[in-house]
This record gives C-alpha cells, sequence and structure tokens, in this order.
C-alpha cells in the first residue's frame, strides 16, 4: 500500500473477502459496468467540465443548484470538507420545500449580486424533486438566468429540454450511478466553479485505484472491504463518525451509498434475502453528549466507524492563563480546541472497543482534494465490492421504484 494514502486500521480482526467476490469485480469491471472506477482518468470529461466551470465563473458570481440525494450529497461532502473562497458561491438546494428554496434566493438577492446560474442535475431527467426544485429557482430568479444541464448523455426529457433551449450540458456516463457520481460533472462542476483543485481530486483517486489494482485484497479498499464485511451481518447498525464537522457531510454521503447499494431483498440470482446494515452518520464530539451513551450501554449491534483528520500542534499548558486556577478549566489552559477534539476522538473510540464494539479508525493528515478524493473511491469500490461479495447487486435500487410510482400517482403524471 502507498505511504501517500490515508491510514485505516481495525480494533478487531477479519477475514479478507472470498477470492470470488474479486473474481466477480473484476468481470463485472471489464464488462464496463463499474463505470465510476473510470472518472479519474476520464482527463476529457474532466477538461470538459473545469473549461465550462471556469467560462461561467468569469461572468456569474453564484450557482444555484438543484438536484436530490446522489445528484447532491457527494457535492456537499466536497463544499464543506473544502470550504474555498476562491472561486463563485454555490447554493445546493436539495429539498423541494418552497420555504428552504426562497431562503435561498432572497439571501442572494439581499447581497450585492448580479449575476446567477442554475444548475440542474439529474441523471435519468425526470427526477420530481429536482425538478420542482429547478422550476421554483427558475420562477423566482428569472427566466432569463442560464442554465446548466448535468444529466444522460443521450437519453432523457431534460437532455431533450436542454438542446431544445440551447441550454450548455455536461454528461453523467451512463455506466456511472447517482450515488457513485460524485468524481463526475455532478460533483466536479460546481465544485470548480466554487474553485476547488478538482484535479487534485481525481488525483487522490486515481492512487487508491492503482493500489487496489496492484495490491487487490492488501490494498486500502480491500483491507476496509473486508473489515466492514466481517460485522455486516452481525452487527446491523455502522455507526460512521468523523471528528470534525468539515467531514460531517462526508458521513452522510457514505450513508447514501452504503444503505442504497447494500441493502437489498434478492440476490444476484433473484432469491429473496433481505439484508442490509443501516449506516448511522455521527458528529464527534457532539453525539459524544448524546448517541454515544447508546453505543456504549445499549445494545452490542453496532460496528463503528471514527474518522480523524490532521495532526493538532500541541500547546503550553504549564502557561499561565486567567482561568489556570479553576479546576474546570486550569487544564485546558495553553491547549487548543483541536488537541481537546482528537483526544475525545481517541478516547470515544478505545471505550467503545473495550465495551466489545468492533471499532474502525481512518485517519487522514489534513483535509484535501487530494485525501478527500482518496476517501471517495476507497469507500467506493468498499461498496461495490462488497455487494458483490453479499451476492447483491450494488449498483441497482428497485426499492425505492413504488414511492417514486406512488408519488406521481398522486401528482396526477400522466400515464400513474
Amino acid at each position: 500500500m502507498s505511504d501517500n494514502l490515508f491510514t485505516f486500521e481495525t480494533d478487531y480482526t477479519w477475514s479478507d473477502p472470498a477470492s470470488e467476490a474479486f473474481s466477480l469485480f473484476s468481470r463485472w469491471r471489464s464488462q464496463n459496468t463499474f463505470g465510476f472506477l473510470d472518472l479519474p482518468l476520464n482527463r476529457r470529461l474532466h477538461s470538459e467540465t473545469v473549461e465550462l466551470a471556469d467560462r461561467y465563473r468569469q461572468k456569474c458570481d453564484t450557482l444555484f443548484v438543484a438536484g436530490i440525494g446522489g445528484s447532491s450529497l457527494g457535492l456537499r461532502a466536497i463544499l464543506s470538507a473544502l470550504d474555498e473562497n476562491s472561486g463563485g458561491k454555490v447554493v445546493v438546494v436539495d429539498s423541494p420545500d418552497s420555504r428552504i428554496i426562497n431562503r435561498a434566493v432572497n439571501s442572494y438577492t439581499s447581497e450585492d449580486h448580479s449575476d446567477p446560474v442554475i444548475t440542474i442535475i439529474t441523471k435519468s431527467g425526470g427526477t420530481a424533486e429536482t425538478l420542482s426544485i429547478f422550476m421554483e429557482l427558475r420562477k423566482t430568479l428569472g427566466a432569463d438566468v442560464p442554465v446548466v444541464a448535468i444529466t444522460d448523455p443521450e437519453k432523457g426529457e431534460l437532455r431533450k429540454l436542454a438542446v431544445s433551449k440551447g441550454w450548455d450540458t455536461l454528461p453523467v456516463p451512463s455506466n456511472v450511478g447517482g450515488r457513485f457520481s460524485v468524481l463526475s460533472p455532478v460533483g466536479l462542476f460546481p465544485a470548480a466553479f466554487a474553485g476547488i483543485d478538482t484535479a487534485e481530486l481525481l488525483s487522490g483517486a486515481e492512487e487508491v485505484l492503482d493500489d487496489f489494482d496492484l495490491n487487490g485484497k492488501d490494498s486500502l479498499a480491500g483491507r476496509i472491504t473486508g473489515a466492514f464485511l466481517s460485522r455486516f451481518s452481525s452487527h446491523p447498525v455502522h455507526v460512521f463518525m468523523p471528528y470534525s464537522d468539515f467531514l460531517y457531510d462526508t458521513a452522510l454521503w457514505f450513508s447514501q451509498l452504503w444503505a442504497e447499494s447494500l441493502g437489498k431483498g434478492r440476490s444476484l440470482s433473484g432469491n429473496s434475502i433481505s439484508i442490509g446494515q443501516t449506516p448511522l452518520a455521527c458528529r464527534g464530539p457532539a453525539d459524544q453528549h448524546s448517541l454515544v451513551q447508546l453505543f456504549m450501554e445499549g445494545p452490542s449491534d453496532k460496528t463503528v466507524t471514527i474518522m480523524t483528520e490532521g495532526s493538532p500542534q500541541c500547546t503550553d499548558s504549564k502557561r499561565a492563563g486567567e482561568f489556570r486556577s479553576i479546576s474546570t478549566m486550569g487544564y485546558l489552559e495553553g491547549r487548543s480546541p483541536d488537541e481537546l477534539r482528537m483526544a475525545e476522538a481517541v478516547a470515544t473510540a478505545t471505550s467503545l472497543s473495550e465495551r466489545g464494539l468492533p471499532v474502525s479508525r481512518i485517519h487522514i493528515p489534513e483535509i484535501s482534494s487530494g485525501y478527500l478524493g482518496q476517501i471517495f473511491m476507497s469507500l467506493e469500490i468498499a461498496t461495490a465490492l462488497s455487494g458483490l461479495a453479499l451476492d447483491v447487486d450494488p449498483l441497482n435500487q428497485p426499492g425505492v421504484e413504488i414511492g417514486k410510482i406512488l408519488t406521481y400517482k398522486a401528482m396526477g403524471r400522466e400515464g400513474y
């Protein structure tokens, strides 16, 4: 494993996934099924994405993004982690709630802005929530506001509409599903508009991919797969707990990836199986004061992944200060909040491990585009590989279709 990759350790033992899973993964990959693996190497698509983002950033100051689920969670993870100020402002609207939409628009119009652009992201071109959000933004911002559509390269009503309206478009490759699309234009176009180094995101992802191709089960992604799979059935709740609010949206992104990919009712051969592991995104250290009580003394049904970043500089704890003589505060004198946060991460992981829960530890040296790209790719590979090891299709989501159909029926969509 490369020394440039983030570290992954466990407080429990586990076995490698069966070789059949790796063979099946290779077969699906050779059939061009796992399109997300190609994204770090698709220089042409990345160049097209960045060039369009740069063009709009030169003439527009704010980008409104209409999307939901896989069209927004990965983007939110990028924006919150990499908090850049060098580019334009990106406003993600991923709730069909007119109050939320109006608040976003009113915040924009109350500031000194004049040139917005709307990006609508839906691969199918027919996601009801996204279309509703877009239509409301279009109504409130004005029909003269430029639009960029990110959708299927050939199919769908949105593709047809964009062509007829003369809107700029970017493709979501046909073999890339929504929850695996963060390193496609879905995440990279708004990120580039915000001034984020998208090339480094892809470079980090490529490092993980190279490591996986070279080392297989001993790679970073292979080891994460083995560890996560080993407690998949015995511990039906997977707590993913970053000790940085900058990474909390990454935990929410992982929650969709893991839940929607692996919560399935049918095996690859069509047999009824009904399996899944419920991911739970937590905020450390905030949730030490709420959910950790449950983890420590409630049912032993949870596996926990603690995620940390950086290495806070130690300060002089002996330095005199205003609160030195107060017992509840003196030990904190001269110590940074980051030192406390890191100490709490270690303490929580240790206490949960000693309680008997399986604990994994992810540590990135810093929050950067490169390491975030590594996180995305390693967890995407681990999810896809886990699905095949569990004998389910990690790319489909048949369980959400009935809800869509009933929504269309309730709203009077033609044909439903």
